[in-house]
């Protein structure tokens, strides 16, 4: 009796063991258990030093959506080039080797010239960017319209900086001193037709030609970016001119578009929502960046000379040639900027 009490107590604590197993193996499988958690990798490259800001701004990236996905995105960022440099990136993503990149969006422009939008003088503005978020989602997305077929999703736009336009020995003030200079443009067809706009000839070369180019006079100026002058043309130009409001120079944070639309819905808001936030932050400290690195520049070799407000107009309507040639050329795009631009 007491053995058949024994094998019976047994059973019962085995099938209750089993049951409770059972269970515990169907809370880890349920949409709502920890064990069931996918695991997204986000691979991201860019072709600069660590120690430059959009760096420190993809770490942060990592932090922020790593954590709030619980683990269940995974960032990997290549520095310096390490996995493709900015261009071979574009022409990587689709392929699994690369999700994400933040070019400048010059290299987007070579993919559709539509993108040249970004580019038009007194096309885009600080106070409209930093204040307005339908604007910033509305600009978003009409971009993202121009390379989704090219298998792209554009997620937002950082800033890189304000224009300038450097000089070797000729000090510029206004805009007939342009008239008849060789002048390196940034990449794309709108930079190039900005130049023309002054009377210049915009001329194209790699970033490492540009000092030795400006010192032996194949060119007679640069139009660059603050840390640009300091950073990579240095004391070869003496000389800055910056037209206040008429160049503002962005990157483009791109992704994978099937890679994206295949994550799921939360995920893709959290990419979405993080981007937003991010851009923001960082497009008011690369305002604060402009002033810093133009003040270690005057401070040590060059000066710089700002167009008073009384004459930007003047600079408007000599572009105005610039919005001409892009409208022949893409219409509806230019059509569709003015509208978003208007409201």
């Amino acid at each position: 009796m007491k053995q058949r009490k024994k094998v019976w107590s047994m059973m019962v604590i085995m099938v209750l063991a089993l049951f409770m197993g059972l269970a515990g193996c169907g809370k880890d499988k349920a949409s709502g258990g920890e064990g069931d958690k996918k695991t997204y990798k986000i691979i991201m490259t860019h072709e600069l030093p660590e120690t430059f800001f959009k760096h420190k701004y993809m770490e942060k990236f990592k932090e922020i959506v790593e954590e709030k996905s619980n683990g269940q995105l995974e960032v990997t960022i290549h520095s310096g080039g390490q996995l493709f440099k900015d261009g071979e990136a574009i022409q990587a993503l689709g392929t699994g080797s690369v999700h994400m990149v933040w070019p400048v969006s010059a290299h987007l422009e070579a993919l559709n010239q539509k993108y040249g939008i970004v580019s038009l003088p007194f096309g885009l503005n600080d106070k409209t960017i930093l204040e307005n978020q339908e604007y910033r989602t509305e600009l978003t997305g009409l971009l993202n319209s121009f390379v989704e077929d090219k298998g792209i999703k554009v997620l937002g736009l950082m800033r890189t900086a304000e224009g300038i336009i450097l000089t070797k020995d000729k000090e510029l003030k206004n805009l007939k001193d342009l008239s008849g200079l060789k002048v390196r443009t940034v990449s794309g067809q709108v930079a190039t037709d900005m130049i023309e706009s002054f009377k210049g000839s915009g001329v194209s070369m790699p970033a490492t030609e540009i000092a030795t180019s400006l010192s032996q006079g194949v060119i007679d100026g640069v139009n660059t970016s603050p840390d640009g002058w300091k950073d990579v043309v240095g004391s070869s130009a003496k000389y800055g001119l910056v037209v206040p409001g008429m160049q503002l120079f962005t990157y483009s944070i791109a992704a994978d578009k099937a890679w994206f639309d295949g994550l799921p819905k939360d995920l893709q808001m959290l990419i979405s929502d993080t981007i937003n936030d991010i851009t923001v932050t960082q497009w008011k400290e690369s305002m604060e960046l402009d002033k810093e690195y133009i003040e270690k520049v005057t401070s040590d070799w060059g000066k710089v000379n700002y167009v008073p407000e009384s004459d930007v107009n003047d600079w408007k309507k000599a572009t105005e040639d610039v919005y001409k040639k892009f409208e022949q050329r893409h219409p509806d795009a230019l059509k569709a900027f003015n509208e978003l631009t208007k409201k």
